[in-house]
């Protein structure tokens, strides 16, 4: 069975949507417009100036210098934030900076998992997201991992569960997911040494037994031997009245 140890995946950098910007008009504060000649006989002056002036909506002219100077700052509101040399906003700026600590810490959380699953562990894949900078930072990330026994062999099955268990729980901050391979390998370990003290219990049993038949079978023969020299003592002793009884004849 193949198991993922994986990190949390889910995430928001502050400010992900970010909305461009345009600026589509400035109008200046009737303040500072100024008034128009009350001498009808300077009709003749203020054409030229119409010339280089806007129309503002209330019938004022108004100087385009003014007008330009006004367009060009940031009013208010904040419209035209700030830039650093990269062309981001501080927001955008902030916000790169977050994605590059998260995409560090999932790098290193992928990478321990592998590093210490060793052959049972596969390589570290990434989901991605795209930052304001126009790159891209993982934000999560997973590593599978063989969790599966090891058939005929529990000793083996032990051994394997142990290094599994030290690759879930290898990051400084192991995800749910972790866990619960840790977990499952916990249970897998438990019921390979389950199994090897079987194992072990039968193989006592059968040199037990094998013993005992060994000793039952050197009874046997001792019994055996002691037969045969009563039987041979037996016959010498026939041999001896044998004999004394023909010398007698």
């Amino acid at each position: 069975m193949i198991a993922t140890l994986a990190g949390t995946t889910s995430y928001t950098a502050p400010g992900a949507t970010i909305s461009s910007r345009a600026l589509s008009g400035v109008s200046t504060p009737e303040a500072n417009v100024p008034e128009p000649s009350p001498s009808a006989g300077d009709a003749t002056s203020t054409a030229a100036p119409q010339d280089q002036a806007a129309q503002s909506g209330n019938g004022r002219l108004i100087d385009l210098q003014t007008f330009t100077g006004a367009s060009n700052a940031p009013d208010q509101e904040g419209e035209g934030e700030p830039t650093d040399p990269s062309g981001l906003t501080e927001e955008e700026r902030a916000q790169v900076d977050e994605l590059k600590q998260r995409d560090r810490e999932v790098r290193a959380h992928e990478q321990a998992h592998a590093a210490v699953g060793g052959a049972y562990a596969g390589s570290p894949s990434y989901e991605y997201e795209s930052g304001p900078d126009g790159n891209r930072y993982a934000i999560g990330g997973e590593v599978s991992i063989d969790a599966s026994p090891i058939s005929g062999d529990p000793e083996a099955t032990i051994q394997k569960m142990e290094v599994v268990k030290r690759a879930a729980l290898a990051p400084a901050e192991p995800s749910p997911q972790d866990r619960a391979v840790a977990a499952q390998a916990d249970q897998t370990r438990l019921k390979a040494q389950a199994e090897l003290r079987e194992q072990n219990t039968e193989e006592q049993q059968a040199a037990t037994e094998g013993g005992a038949a060994g000793a039952d079978e050197g009874q046997s023969v001792q019994q055996a031997g002691r037969a045969a020299g009563a039987y041979a003592q037996a016959a010498q002793a026939i041999d001896g009245i044998v004999s004394q009884i023909n010398i007698a004849a």
